[in-house]
């Protein structure tokens, strides 16, 4: 057996056993007892190697171990930084130049060219370039002016490192005078070895230097407070090519009624006008007339804006191509009048056919002078006024002009108005009510009063007579739309049973039919209902199936929801009918009586030319069926 020898080195000894010849025995098992807490030997404080010779100790340095790897991962981050972000090997978008050569400037409607170049200053190829363009609103084709222009797209293919790629681009702007139009220019790109998009962009901004469409107004530029005035709207292409579906869109003040136009509106309120087609240097011109309603001193804007429409909404702007705001100053009216027309202030009102409207005027003098033979003058135009039932106690109406005039020769107080002197009159007149030798045409029928006062004031130029205020009313004729409720026993869509006449707890069905008639306006929103009697029931059978008739059991209302009616319904066409069944249970205390199998029925809708909400209300429907064939006296009366 092999012994180390205690005096070698302990490694040395160590290697002595591994390549001793013995096999048996190679290590000698020893025990090592602890030292007491008492013993003398302490434990050592570092790791030490015991050499041969002279006792010696070896302190490993950890804490500078420690801050030299520090120092190399600085080192090294900071060039694998450099070689990433800033080093010739890098692959960034900041490598790509995206050269565009192009005007600064350039007038609407005109084609703006643009020179691309993409350059790839990168140390690897860029694979499958594409070139992406896109366009502010409002941009067209340049071989299409009708058609839009968001974005365009052209595949460069690759650009091997150190080349570029050039294309050439072209569109037409449209907008307003001095704007700026920006096009956003994008360059999508792939590296070798890798499926993931990459881009880069730029912007290029292009000054629109003028309009396509030029805008002019002529009007006053101060006006007097409800007093008709005039703007004229000339607007002219500037474009080198034809514009293509253009609009005009007016925003209107507060306090702005419209009186006319020429051409009219194509939308409800007025406030759009289709333009159509402008040619190169062709003109249109639009004409609006209006009052104003304000205080003195006031101000008010009207903007005129050209483009093209909504994609989604005709009669809203889409694409804006001129814009022009014109400034109104409104000063007091020389004379202040108002005139209601059956109690109403609106400009409009409307009345039914054969309608008798009641006319009241009230007037002052606004001036710091006199006014001398001053006249008020209502001028009638229209079809449907009955000129014999003009009337007015202190006017004059004469026949051959149509006109109603209240001056001095009625009114002394006329001859001179003195300053805030006031008055005020009134008239009468109707219209015409259509019938079959009437020769008036009644469709969209109205009767138009203009009214003006002159007069000669001092301050004005001595004695010269000019108009100190004017002004329009409407008077619109509503349809007639009318109600005929019935019901019948032995006739109509349904077969009745029951006693017949009507006996006292017993149960009979009738058959109520409604029909409605309209003359020569359009009525939207028409509708009958009526509420069935407490001891009326429900039979649930209509006709025909085409009409929308309903039946609320919990409050025992029938409604009819006609919908639209046409105007001549009951002359020109046939009338709009709807009928249902019902039945009665009469009570012993309405023998010898006719009952109620309906209320009363009311009829209402819109006129589409008037505005009007019309209709009427009929009477009850009843046991006594005078509309069926088999009706004799007494027929409808309850029996024992």
């Amino acid at each position: 057996m092999y012994v180390p020898d205690e005096k070698k080195n302990k490694i040395e000894g160590v290697k002595d056993v591994l390549y001793s010849k013995s096999a048996d025995g190679i290590f000698v098992k020893k025990r090592h007892s602890l030292p007491s807490q008492n013993s003398p030997e302490k434990t050592p404080s570092s790791w030490s190697v015991e050499e041969e010779g002279p006792e010696s100790k070896v302190t490993v340095p950890y804490a500078k171990i420690l801050i030299g790897a520090f120092i190399f991962f600085l080192l090294a981050a900071g060039f694998a930084f450099y070689k990433f972000f800033g080093g010739s090997n890098m692959v960034s978008g900041n490598n790509i130049d995206i050269l565009v050569s192009g005007p600064t400037s350039i007038a609407g409607g005109e084609v703006l060219p643009l020179d691309i170049e993409v350059k790839n200053n990168n140390v690897t190829d860029l694979q499958t370039v594409e070139l992406r363009v896109e366009y502010p609103d409002g941009t067209k084709k340049p071989d299409d002016l009708s058609a839009d222009m968001k974005r365009s797209s052209e595949v460069l293919g690759d650009i091997k490192v150190g080349q570029s790629e050039k294309r050439l681009v072209k569109s037409v702007l449209f907008g307003q005078e001095n704007t700026e139009q920006t096009v956003k220019i994008t360059v999508e790109y792939r590296l070798a070895g890798s499926n993931a998009i990459f881009s880069k962009e730029k912007d290029y901004t292009v000054l629109l230097s003028s309009s396509p469409v030029n805008i002019s107004v002529s009007g006053a530029d101060e006006v007097t407070a409800n007093q008709q005035t005039d703007f004229a709207l000339n607007i002219t292409s500037n474009s080198l090519s034809t514009l293509k579906g253009l609009i005009l869109k007016v925003d209107y003040p507060f306090g702005f009624n419209l009186i006319s136009s020429n051409p009219q509106s194509t939308s409800a309120d007025g406030s759009v006008f289709y333009l159509g087609d402008l040619a190169p240097g062709a003109q249109r011109l639009i004409r609006i007339t209006g009052m104003l309603q304000g205080q003195d001193g006031e101000q008010r804007v009207l903007k005129f804006t050209v483009g093209t429409p909504s994609a989604s909404n005709k009669n809203s702007m889409g694409t804006a191509f001129a814009l022009l705001s014109q400034t109104v100053s409104i000063k007091k009216p020389f004379v202040n009048l108002s005139m209601l027309l059956n109690q109403e202030e609106d400009s409009e009102v409307a009345i039914d056919a054969g309608g008798k409207v009641n006319g009241h005027i009230v007037w002052k003098n606004n001036l710091t002078e006199k006014i001398y033979n001053m006249s008020i003058k209502v001028k009638f135009t229209g079809s449907a006024l009955d000129k014999t039932t003009v009337r007015a106690d202190d006017g004059f109406y004469n026949s051959f002009d149509n006109s109603l005039v209240f001056d001095r020769n009625n009114i002394p107080d006329l001859a001179t108005v003195g300053i805030d002197s006031e008055g005020d009159m009134d008239f009468d007149f109707s219209s015409f009510y259509p019938s079959s030798q009437s020769s008036v045409s009644f469709s969209n029928a109205s009767i138009i009063l203009d009214i003006s006062v002159l007069g000669t004031r001092v301050g004005g130029g001595g004695n010269t007579e000019e108009v100190l205020y004017s002004g329009k009313k409407t008077v619109r004729i509503s349809s007639n739309l009318k109600l005929l409720a019935r019901s019948f026993r032995t006739v109509g869509p349904f077969e009745n049973s029951g006693p017949f006449p009507p006996k006292a707890d017993n149960k009979t069905t009738y058959t109520i039919t409604w029909t409605a008639t309209n003359s020569f306006n359009n009525v939207n929103n028409a509708r009958v209902s009526a509420i069935l009697p407490p001891n009326v029931s429900w039979e649930g059978f209509t006709s025909p199936g085409t009409e929308h008739i309903t039946y609320d059991q919990g409050s025992g209302e029938v409604v009819w929801d006609i919908g639209s009616i046409r105007s001549g319904s009951g002359t020109t066409y046939q009338p709009r009918d709807v009928s249902f069944q019902v039945s009665i249970t009469p009570s012993v205390t309405q023998v010898g009586h006719e009952v109620n199998l309906l209320n009363e029925s009311t009829i209402s809708g819109t006129d589409v030319f008037s505005g009007a909400r019309i209709g009427e209300v009929k009477a009850p429907v009843t046991t006594s069926i005078i509309f069926d064939p088999a009706y004799t006296e007494n027929i409808g009366k309850v029996v024992q």
